[in-house]
């Protein structure tokens, strides 16, 4: 992902603060039918200094197949973004862009073949997602679970490689960034209220 310096956040927690917060992510592969991508939710997790994803795909989309060849993949984290008019510059000369964070994560994915390690994911994101329906997903008849287990192929992703583009102003003159907050706050875009809060938070004054 091209990023400029002014644009490069390196801090692991940071990152992995950001991934989990914007979960629901797009993993790209390649394999003998070209790129392929599935816009799924996925578990990331932090364990001594590592980064690692826990994902499924349903079996019948052919994606997974690319998981053989050992090949790396590539997750993208995306959200939020904001149009910037270039009205909130000090030079006439400018023109518009947009600001967004996103974040790429890239691995090898490894199939989970044991039940229980399944279910244990399953439940991982569940609690995640929905902690009033979590109590009655154990009770679930098990020949049920299981033909749900079956129709999905659970994989986790050790992470090699972060790389993340924090494009929010950085480069423009804090009154000009104070506009563009302003702009952005008062637009009633979730996704550009979001984007301002990340260029408060990214920013020095």
């Amino acid at each position: 992902m091209y990023t400029p310096a002014q644009n490069r956040l390196e801090d692991r927690a940071t990152l992995v603060a950001f991934m989990r917060a914007h979960s629901f992510a797009a993993l790209v592969t390649h394999g003998e039918h070209g790129l392929r991508a599935t816009h799924l939710p996925v578990i990331v997790e932090l364990r001594d200094d590592r980064v690692r994803l826990l994902a499924h795909l349903a079996r019948a989309n052919p994606q997974w197949h690319d998981f053989a060849a050992g090949n790396q993949a590539m997750a993208i984290f995306m959200e939020p973004h904001a149009y910037v008019s270039p009205r909130h510059y000090e030079r006439a000369e400018s023109v518009p862009t947009w600001n967004y964070v996103a974040v790429h994560a890239y691995g090898t994915p490894q199939i989970v073949e044991d039940r229980e390690e399944k279910l244990a994911q399953q439940l991982r994101l569940v609690a995640l997602h929905d902690q009033e329906y979590l109590a009655r997903f154990p009770s679930l008849p098990r020949d049920y679970l299981d033909k749900m287990l079956a129709a999905i192929v659970s994989f986790t992703v050790e992470v090699t490689r972060l790389e993340a583009r924090f494009k929010l102003s950085q480069e423009k003159l804090p009154v000009e960034r104070q506009r563009i907050i302003a702009a952005l706050e008062a637009s009633g875009d979730a996704a550009a209220a979001e984007t301002a809060r990340l260029m408060r938070s990214h920013n020095q004054p």
